[in-house]
């Protein structure tokens, strides 16, 4: 005669599965939530070594206009470069998210972006970019030419005349910022990306934008989709995240 299970031994096993499931998914929300918290570690590291860089050669980096005589390493051998010295890290013509090639064709000024990191990596003030990083559009790379970033995607820098950084995002104005983006370097496409193939979730762009600043994506420090005004799949019409929304469709700004 074949035994079977008992209601209880089922019970039993029912109940392991479930802390079982319960376990991994509270792993993996505490392993996104580690990562939010390293990203956002890692753009207050950046910009204290942005300050450092300026207290130590009353410049930018990446528009340093005499760089090849001052920041240590900053040669022809490691494709470094001197910038404009106007005092900001230009973002070049052409609109926020055509391809880094037409960008690198168009305006030789975007080569500030590229030469930002390099002038901080061999000014010793960051790691995770390659000190002789070729600067073509082809050759650019998270963690090469730019730090990839904890959560996903990687880090850009420059100026924008342009970010709606006022209160309720209404206000244009022009800020130094960090961008969070995904495909920008790695396809030579689109900054933004489609929805689904952005850096973060809409749940993730809000922790960020909540623990260091409003939790509003259009206005503050820190700003998701650089700030409009407008309902799409990271933000609601009445100017929230949608947090239920769990495809990757936030691109992040942190205003420097």
């Amino acid at each position: 005669m074949k035994k079977g299970f008992t209601l209880v031994e089922l019970a039993i096993v029912m109940i392991i599965i479930g802390l079982l499931i319960g376990g991994i998914l509270k792993g993996t929300e505490m392993i996104e939530n580690a990562k939010v918290s390293s990203t956002l570690a890692q753009v207050k590291a950046y910009t204290a070594a942005v300050y450092t860089f300026q207290d130590t050669y009353s410049a930018m980096p990446g528009d340093m206009r005499n760089a090849l005589d001052r920041v240590p390493g900053c040669t022809g051998s490691t494709n470094c470069l001197n910038g404009g010295g106007n005092s900001l890290v230009d973002e070049g013509a052409g609109g926020q998210n055509i391809g880094w090639s037409t960008k690198l064709s168009t305006n030789p000024a975007w080569y500030e972006t590229i030469q930002f990191w390099k002038h901080l990596v061999l000014a010793d003030l960051i790691t995770g970019v390659t000190t002789d990083a070729a600067t073509g559009a082809a050759d650019l790379a998270w963690g090469e030419s730019h730090p990839s970033a904890k959560i996903g995607g990687g880090f850009e820098f420059f100026h924008d005349a342009a970010m709606n950084t006022g209160a309720g995002g209404n206000n244009n104005s022009s800020a130094h910022i960090f961008r969070l983006s995904n495909s920008g370097i790695s396809t030579g496409g689109s900054a933004a990306g489609a929805e689904g193939a952005r850096p973060v979730s809409p749940l993730r762009g809000y922790q960020m934008d909540r623990k260091v600043d409003d939790g509003n994506p259009n206005s503050g420090s820190v700003l998701a989709n650089y700030g409009q005004q407008d309902e799409d799949g990271c933000k609601t019409a009445d100017d929230n995240y949608k947090s239920q929304e769990r495809r990757k469709n936030c691109l992040m700004f942190f205003v420097f």
